[in-house]
């Protein structure tokens, strides 16, 4: 089972979810929140399809997927697994996102960012979901304890 002391930053943040090609060549695509499977050990995260499809091509020839995700506050994760699928979002994962989106834009504006910059970084519904199986996790909050690997299962 995914730690809880995971889930808050897993379900209420923002991340990148990377991939390798077989050679090795980095990619990522961001994400905007993700769900979860506890059953399962698998996680949705919530993309823009027409910012993944180079993930996508490594997650179909590799199978690795490597999601970073986190807080405003740095707590922070990374998980890493084997690609599962993607799929259609549904109505309460969309409605979770456009909370996620529209608090990151308030806190942005607060901070002096120009709504329309805030708008353009988050306001932009994601249309895709990307589930993987959660086999490593790592904590990568800044301090003594970053990088090192949370037992699960």
């Amino acid at each position: 089972m995914i730690p809880e002391q995971t889930l808050e930053a897993l379900t209420n943040g923002i991340g990148h979810l990377g991939s390798a090609s077989a050679d090795r060549k980095p990619t990522h695509t961001d994400t905007l929140s993700a769900s979860v499977d506890q059953a399962n050990d698998t996680v949705t995260c919530f993309t823009l399809s027409l910012m993944s499809g180079a993930v996508l091509e490594n997650f179909q020839a590799t199978g690795r997927v490597s999601y970073f995700f986190g807080l405003p506050s740095h707590e922070a994760y990374q998980f890493k697994g084997q690609f599962l699928e993607t799929r259609e979002l549904t109505e309460d994962e969309l409605a979770h996102s456009e909370q996620i989106r529209n608090s990151l834009q308030e806190m942005m504006v607060s901070m002096g960012i120009p709504p329309e910059a805030a708008a353009l970084l988050f306001g932009t519904a994601p249309d895709l979901g990307i589930t993987f199986k959660v086999e490593k996790i790592f904590k990568q909050t800044p301090g003594p304890e970053a990088g090192q690997e949370l037992p699960f299962n």
